[in-house]
């Protein structure tokens, strides 16, 4: 039987905006509900505008007082029938297939305990204006088993509340909303039910409509101006950095710290005067959360053990066979702790071929919503999944050597290591995957600087914590190229490479080029993006001496003439592997058929 879903809206004074959000939640497609209205004493019409609804569905609790919005909410929780519940303020409305579509996901993932969705904002009169915008959505459209207590401490909320079908027994098993907090009572609670261990997804259809009417409750001129923003977030950091919490907040330092000063420069810089008034009680509030932040590990016992959970971001751009391969590399690592986020480019989802090789439990799927292109956007979308504090990476044609992970797990149980570089194979394959021509170690003895010349950075190659992002940054959003050398370029310049002996990857290239559109295209389009960007590149890391620009021009020269030779050699396994060389400018080295 399909469960009793109960829909709670509260309401103060919205007499204009009640009737549109009571329309929304009996318009629902979904036809097993009950809508529990909470009018919290209003002095307007809004209880004449409840009373003109007739719907069985409909069950009125109109106050005599005002309990506050904290009391209001409890007591909807303890009064709901249903086994779901949902929340909806009386200026909000829902979009019509939001309890269908979240009871449908749930059913295809009884593994999550918490769904919530996207929304769209609306102005005063219920127009349109965007879709909701919020970094921590990572322009995916679903995404599920990220480590969202860490993503909510560091990255704000994001959990519109109308969108989240509440099971009323969490309520049961972490207690209901904290009456001590004034707005961020569903914030607070969202970060409790993570703290819990409860497992949360998301999907990016929007279910809700938010109205941005200048008068919100939780906006800026009636939070952030009166302090209330920065006192209840000092309070929620105090909280929620204690040592209990700390394995899942190993790493996050700088990004708690970063939002504590956004929190400061919001109300700083919007209410000045207001601000400076307020300081002889806030500072000492900051001041708190600040040493409680101070708390929190740089590096997690697990990973200090040599134990750490790995995460390896896979962009994966439809190339379905090489991924198999690519994903079978991982399976046979001889290190056991990690975990992989496949993140597809507008391509077919590949959650089929995860399962029939039973790795499920250990590779999360994700899919970059209409409009989000490319491998930085793949990448970045991949790095803000990631659970583990060590971070590597893998292209979906290529593959790690067995060894590559317990090399890292190793290396990164020193807590000086930030970030490491190790050698990588080169092999041209046939459409089968079979190596048809292999160069060994062809980057030779990895040097801890990262060249400025050429891309000999394989990325693949490459590992990092987690928690050097903050520093070093993302990848660049606007390359559509080489955005691997320039993300290597800018984490050489923060932390050292630190060398491994060992060999990390095997990078791929396929007989027929497939995913190579540079060789034996001088003129093409595909070459003079290639050329762009290489110089994009070069502007902004300028040579270092004279020597390194001439040795630039030498790159891109050479670069050009074997690429051009590809005319000739169709098809030819060492013409190609000279060309994955000269594609890295490292000087010819011995080629071995495979």
């Amino acid at each position: 039987m399909d469960p009793l879903v109960t829909i709670v809206i509260t309401s103060y004074n919205y007499g204009e905006y009640v009737g549109d959000a009571l329309s929304s939640a009996l318009a629902q497609t979904y036809r097993n509900l009950e809508v529990l209205v909470l009018d919290n004493a209003s002095t307007d019409n809004s209880l004449e505008v409840i009373r003109s609804f007739s719907d069985r569905r409909i069950r009125v609790i109109a106050r005599s007082e005002n309990v506050g919005i904290q009391r209001n909410h409890n007591d909807a929780i303890r009064e709901a029938r249903g086994e779901f519940v949902v929340f909806l303020s009386a200026d909000d409305m829902l979009l019509p297939t939001l309890v269908e579509d979240v009871l449908a996901y749930r059913r295809a993932h009884p593994e999550v305990d918490i769904v919530y969705a996207s929304v769209v904002i609306v102005d005063k009169d219920g127009n349109w204006t965007q879709y909701f915008d919020q970094p921590a959505l990572d322009a995916c459209e679903t995404y599920w088993g990220r480590n969202e207590f860490a993503s909510l401490l560091t990255r704000d909320s994001y959990m519109y509340l109308p969108t989240v079908l509440f099971p009323k027994a969490v309520f049961d098993e972490i207690g209901l909303l904290d009456e001590t907090l004034s707005v961020v009572l569903d914030y607070e609670f969202d970060i409790r039910m993570a703290g819990a261990g409860k497992r949360f997804a998301f999907f990016s259809k929007p279910e809700a409509l938010i109205r941005f009417h200048g008068e919100n409750r939780s906006g800026v001129k009636n939070f952030v101006k009166t302090g209330g923003q920065l006192r209840e977030f000092c309070s929620i950091l105090e909280r929620y950095t204690q040592p209990r919490f700390h394995p899942r907040l190993a790493g996050y330092g700088l990004e708690l710290n970063g939002m504590l000063q956004k929190k400061v420069l919001e109300i700083g810089q919007a209410f000045p005067n207001e601000y400076q008034a307020q300081r002889p009680e806030l500072d000492p509030l900051v001041a708190r959360a600040a040493a409680s932040i101070a708390t929190v590990p740089a590096v997690g016992e697990a990973v200090l053990r040599g134990e750490g959970l790995i995460s390896v971001v896979i962009p994966h751009g439809g190339r379905t066979a090489p991924l198999q391969r690519a994903l079978q590399s991982l399976a046979a690592q001889s290190y056991a702790n990690w975990e992989a986020i496949v993140v597809c480019d507008g391509t077919p989802d590949p959650s089929a071929l995860i399962e029939a090789m039973r790795l499920g439990e250990r590779v999360r799927v994700t899919r970059l919503m209409r409009g989000a292109r490319g491998q930085s956007a793949a990448r970045n979308a991949g790095l803000r999944e990631v659970n583990g504090e060590i971070v590597a990476y893998l292209d979906d044609d290529n593959r790690l050597t067995s060894r590559y992970l317990a090399a890292l797990a190793a290396a990164f149980s020193n807590p000086s290591v930030a970030a490491t570089i190790a050698r990588a194979d080169l092999a041209v394959v046939d459409p089968a995957g079979h190596i048809e021509w292999q160069v060994s170690d062809y980057l030779g003895a990895p040097e801890p600087a990262v060249s400025l010349i050429a891309n000999r950075t394989p990325l693949n190659a490459l590992a990092h914590r987690r928690s050097c992002l903050p520093v070093s940054g993302y990848f660049h959003p606007q390359l559509s190229v080489l955005e691997d050398w320039e993300f290597a370029i800018r984490l050489g310049r923060a932390f050292a490479l630190t060398p491994l002996d060992v060999t990390a990857c095997v990078v791929c290239i396929d007989r027929t080029m497939a995913g190579h559109q540079l060789f034996g295209r001088r003129t093409s389009a595909e070459w003079n993006e290639y050329a762009a960007r290489l110089q994009d590149v070069h502007a902004a890391y300028p040579p270092r001496n004279e020597v390194e620009r001439q040795a630039r021009a030498a790159y891109l020269q050479n670069l050009q003439a074997v690429a051009q030779r590809g005319v000739n050699a169709p098809g030819d396994p060492k013409a190609i592997a000279e060309f994955g060389i000269a594609l890295s400018g490292v000087p010819a080295l011995g080629v071995a058929a495979g």
